[in-house]
């Protein structure tokens, strides 16, 4: 069971994926990304509705971590108002060890460009839906979760991951 989870959160488009690649490899430790659980998911059911596969990917997530030995990268877009109380019940399965959120820090107008710009099944990832009908509240309201300790992390420049690594190592 993990004994602590470095989860990477942020807006869509702030750089959490290429952020926690980074992260996990300096840190040696895995890296659990729910839109790489997301994706696995979707070959193995192309059928499945994308809004109950999110959910379907967090909770195999929470399960990897809970089966993974010491330190894990867990990373995704947790929406504090959306999704704070599935997160702690997903936490304390894991038996609720030490957290730090390093949250990916960008202008939302940048993020939202970044999304825009991306290249990925739309099929699975709806995008331009969530664009049209989420982003401003999600802007707006964008905030860590707060588990445990918050790194803020400036995303829309280069990161000092050495520095970063020092902050979430404990």
């Amino acid at each position: 069971m993990a004994d602590r989870i470095v989860m990477v959160n942020g807006l869509p488009g702030s750089g959490k994926t290429t952020l926690a690649t980074k992260l996990g490899a300096a840190l040696g430790v895995p890296v659990i990304s729910k839109d790489a659980v997301k994706e696995a998911l979707f070959a193995a059911v192309p059928t499945a509705r994308p809004g109950g596969l999110g959910a379907i990917a967090m909770e195999t997530a929470w399960g990897l971590v809970a089966d993974a030995p010491g330190c894990v990268v867990l990373e995704s877009w947790w929406f504090r108002p959306r999704d704070l109380e599935f997160t702690v019940a997903g936490w304390r399965r894991c038996g609720a060890p030490a957290v730090v959120e390093v949250w990916c820090d960008v202008p939302a107008a940048l993020a939202r460009s970044r999304v825009e710009a991306r290249v990925r099944d739309q099929a699975l990832y709806e995008d331009a839906r969530h664009l049209a009908n989420s982003w401003e509240d999600w802007a707006a309201r964008a905030q860590p979760l707060a588990l445990g300790e918050v790194v803020r992390v400036n995303t829309a420049a280069e990161v000092d991951l050495a520095a970063l690594t020092r902050s979430v190592r404990g």
